[in-house]
């Protein structure tokens, strides 16, 4: 098990426990924190966010929705995301959930 630590765009820092094995899109569901998706396996890149700190793990699956530069800049597709430490999070696109 990981801590994540947080930090959303409309919110004070927040932190929560994340297992290493689930994503972090089902973590950050868990918790009731809806990012956007549209493929959750990688190929769209809608769920991207911003990885400041800490070290993820794709398991073999390669993240298509992101290109060369956004990933040398730190961005990260959370649907295939699985933590290896803590994390620091920014840039999250949230949704709120359907009823």
């Amino acid at each position: 098990m990981s801590d994540v630590t947080l930090q959303l765009d409309d919110s004070p820092n927040a932190t929560l426990i994340a297992h290493t094995d689930k994503s972090l899109y089902d973590s950050l569901a868990e918790a009731n924190i809806w990012l956007r998706k549209s493929c959750i396996n990688g190929a769209c890149g809608v769920c991207r966010c911003r990885l400041m700190s800490g070290a993820i793990d794709y398991r073999g699956r390669h993240p298509y929705g992101l290109n060369g530069g956004q990933q040398a800049d730190g961005w990260i597709l959370p649907c295939i995301a699985y933590p290896k430490s803590d994390l620091k999070l920014v840039h999250l696109r949230r949704q709120e959930p359907k009823s």
